[in-house]
């Protein structure tokens, strides 16, 4: 028996090794390690902000904008404004995407080394080896392209310089394109058009008068410029083209590369006004976008409503980024609990059971994300590999991203900047709102995040899932994040620098408070309730103030563990009926997969506005009697609709119709005792000996654990009936 299995460990490491460079040359092309793109070489002085107050100014609902200073439309062969209008500084190092969007090189703007070095290019258009200068802000000069496809509702785009001349003969819908730069993020606007078009001469024969902003999502901590490619624009949006929307897009607009909220809408602004001014004014503006573009459209109708946009179809959105950060940094907290640290570590193999504690949904048919790089590590520390039985939402879908916005110290993206450069900028998404969470002595963001007084599981004692002691256990195991300054590098192989694959880890337990040790009562975190006020503040946090009119609109993905859960509409609709009394101008549309259609909450929220224009802008009065709640089957046929369909116990009310069809799950907060709203950043606690009085473990006699449940708890236990701590009066 030792023999085979010692002839098992040989063949797999010899697997192992034989294969190790096929694996490590793919993983490096997978994350663009050799993609000969430039790095930033040097920052601009003056760059590092010290000891900055947190935003304490007006909420931006309640702000005047300052007026443009920039004459638009800009000049084609010029390049647009560099410096924000009402945003604040630059952020830098800024890494240029000009070519990568097959745009070319950026301008030269500065010959002191300054960002990325722009070289010499031969007769062919390539690079030489001399650099002739560089460039920090990444600026283009406005063009002029031709995008066309060759059959009628073809997905295939061609693209052709700045001459309808150029167009083929059988050309059909013709796309007159636009690119350049706006506070140093690439833009594109797109107008169908005709071969009668000219340079100076637009032919917007073909427009219907309307425009849509395409906003779009992903997970980003700024420092980027960001990809825009032509031919996906093109393509998706296709539809809208055909139909004589006008499409305006930019790269700041895009939260892959950044979620600066401010940065986004004065980006967007001043896209819109250089639109009006090449194009005219259009009717309305209708936004549509996905995940942070969704965000992006929840923000811009509470902080300044139709400014940007009239009214939105938000996809698979989520009330705001920041509510995001609780559930998401409990989860590799509740993870390595579960698979290290628990005294019935045999109860959390079962997948479906962390929904108890995490609240997230789980399939035992799904896998979980790297699992087997995961695996290849263990085998590499002569570790016999575990084999889990099925995946959450955590750990299939969020894993990475968490530390991605979170952990100072790592960058996936750390070949674009040189060495001296990544030692001394804190990669996080709170260094991205520094304007906002204020710094401190070095300089660095604080994290507006508590899991102080949170009682994870609380809902599964009292429906009697899980026992008293298995209670106390979690709550005194879990622990929490370590300071911002304390944090070190992830051991995410290729992707944190690191050449050694047996360091890989899928957890970050060395930056947990615990070290990855069962303590017997593990730290929690307290970051900067300033920082969480400031987010309240600046309107970074959707308060449920919506003045423009909205479809939530989204497949249900919960049963294949899609980041993009059906509880954040929910969570939308509790704060907006919470502050405007009523949902009047927000609809949840949910499909059931494969169907991603969105096309028919377009269509509606044009009869919406078109409407609104003509009943004097008043939005209540124009919905649309078939503007209404529902779901959706595969085939696109509505399934139910109504007022009710989507009540439940979210709302206190029978289950409607949709949602038995398609059951909500919750966050890892939510099974904590709070409710969908899931706004709350530093809960109001009270005593044990009060919440034991006031019935919050249900029928259970805690009397014999209430010793050990205020060692557990010593600042006592939050109480999610009263507001956030953080959140400022009049907000």
């Amino acid at each position: 028996m030792k023999k085979a299995i010692f002839a098992t460990l040989i063949i797999s490491f010899s697997a192992v090794g034989l294969s190790g460079w096929y694996l490590y040359q793919w993983v490096r092309d997978e994350l663009g390690l050799d993609n000969g793109y430039v790095a930033v070489v040097g920052i601009p002085p003056g760059n590092k902000l010290i000891n900055h107050v947190p935003y304490s100014g007006p909420h931006p609902k309640n702000s005047e904008r300052p007026k443009e200073t920039f004459e638009f439309p800009i000049e084609y062969g010029a390049s647009g404004p560099v410096n924000p209008l009402f945003a604040g500084k630059n952020q830098y190092p800024f890494v240029c995407e000009t070519e990568r969007s097959q745009l070319g090189q950026p301008l030269v703007d500065n010959t002191s080394g300054w960002g990325v070095p722009v070289y010499a290019e031969t007769s062919e258009g390539l690079r030489s080896e001399l650099i002739i200068g560089y460039s920090k802000d990444c600026s283009l000069p406005t063009r002029i392209f031709y995008s066309f496809n060759t059959q009628p509702g073809s997905s295939k785009f061609h693209q052709v310089a700045d001459s309808t001349e150029a167009l083929p003969k059988d050309a059909e819908l013709i796309i007159r394109m636009e690119t350049g730069t706006i506070n140093r993020y690439m833009y594109a606007m797109l107008m169908p058009s005709s071969r009668s078009d000219e340079l100076l001469k637009p032919d917007i024969s073909k427009w219907n008068g309307k425009l849509i902003y395409y906003f779009r999502g992903g997970i980003g901590i700024g420092f980027q410029q960001g990809v825009m490619r032509m031919h996906h624009l093109s393509k998706d949006m296709r539809q809208y083209l055909e139909k004589g929307y006008a499409i305006v897009f930019s790269t700041a607009t895009e939260t892959g590369n950044g979620y600066n909220i401010w940065l986004q809408e004065d980006t967007a602004l001043r896209l819109k006004n250089n639109f009006t001014a090449r194009y005219g004014k259009p009717s309305f503006t209708i936004g549509y976008g996905g995940s942070g573009g969704a965000i992006q459209q929840y923000l811009m109708s509470q902080n300044n409503p139709g400014g940007v946009i009239d009214g939105g179809v938000a996809i698979v959105a989520y009330p705001d980024m920041l509510s995001q950060i609780n559930y998401t940094l409990d989860c590799e907290l509740t993870e390595y609990y579960f698979e290290h640290l628990s005294s019935d570590i045999e109860l959390w193999q079962d997948v479906e059971k962390r929904p108890w504690i995490q609240g997230l949904a789980a399939n035992a048919k799904e896998s979980r994300r790297l699992q087997w790089i995961d695996n290849i590590a263990q085998l590499l520390r002569f570790e016999w590999p575990r084999n889990h039985q099925g995946a959450n939402e955590c750990n299939s879908r969020w894993r990475g991203s968490l530390q991605y916005v979170h952990n100072p110290v790592f960058n996936p993206n750390y070949t674009r900047y040189s060495k001296n450069i990544r030692r001394r900028v804190y990669w996080t998404h709170w260094q991205d709102n520094r304007e906002f969470f204020g710094t401190d002595e070095q300089g660095r963001a604080p994290i507006p995040w508590s899991n102080e007084g949170v009682q994870y599981g609380l809902q599964a004692l009292k429906d009697r899932k899980i026992t008293p002691q298995q209670f106390i256990d979690i709550n005194r195991k879990i622990g929490g994040w370590l300071p911002q300054d304390e944090l070190t590098q992830e051991r995410y192989w290729h992707a944190s620098g690191d050449s050694v694959l047996k360091r890989y880890s899928n957890y970050s337990e060395h930056n947990m408070t615990h070290f990855g040790k069962p303590l017997d009562l593990a730290p929690r975190s307290n970051g900067s309730i300033k920082a969480a006020t400031a987010a309240y503040q600046s309107g970074n946090i959707f308060l449920g103030e919506l003045n423009n009119p909205i479809i939530d609109v989204r497949p249900y993905q919960d049963q294949v563990l899609d980041i993009h859960h059906s509880w954040s509409a929910l969570s939308s609709r509790k704060r907006i009926e919470e502050r405007m009394g009523n949902h009047d101008l927000q609809l949840i549309w949910q499909n059931e997969l494969p169907n991603k259609d969105f096309s028919k909450a377009v269509y509606m929220m044009d009869e919406w506005l078109t409407r609104a224009d003509a009943n004097g802008g008043d939005y209540h009065s124009a919905r649309p009697d078939n503007a209404v709640d529902m779901c959706v089957d595969k085939q696109g046929e509505i399934l139910f609709k109504g007022p009710s369909v989507w009540d439940g116990q979210w709302n206190e009310k029978e289950a409607g119709e949709c949602t038995k069809l398609m059951p909500f799950y919750q966050g890892s907060r939510n099974v904590a005792g709070e409710d969908i709203s899931s706004d709350i950043f530093f809960c109001q606690r009270i005593p044990i000996s009060q919440a034991m009085k006031e019935g919050f473990y249900g029928d259970f006699d805690m009397d014999p654990y209430k010793e050990e449940l205020e060692s557990t708890f010593p600042q006592g236990v939050c109480d999610y009936r009263q507001a956030d701590r953080a959140r400022p009066k009049g907000i």
